[in-house]
């Protein structure tokens, strides 16, 4: 991919940390090559890295650190 679907912008591959939720569990997987738009920074995953993600998602791999991650209530 070279353009974004919504702006037209041009995209290029950039080493990114996703934020991934997986039956119930936050997890965090640290520079995943995906394409990034320059302009409105919409992100492109190919089905090659999706598969990694959910593979590193269901596999019993140690992670390399835990965080501890506040929750706020959402409250008006």
């Amino acid at each position: 991919m070279k353009e974004c679907y919504f702006c037209k912008g041009t995209t290029e591959v950039k080493k990114i940390d996703v934020d991934f939720r997986w039956e119930g569990k936050l997890l965090v997987i640290k520079d995943v090559p995906v394409e990034v738009c320059t302009q409105c920074g919409e992100k492109y995953y190919s089905a090659e890295i999706s598969k990694k993600i959910d593979e590193l998602a269901q596999s019993s791999r140690k992670p390399e650190k835990v965080l501890e991650v506040p929750v706020l209530e959402f409250s008006r």
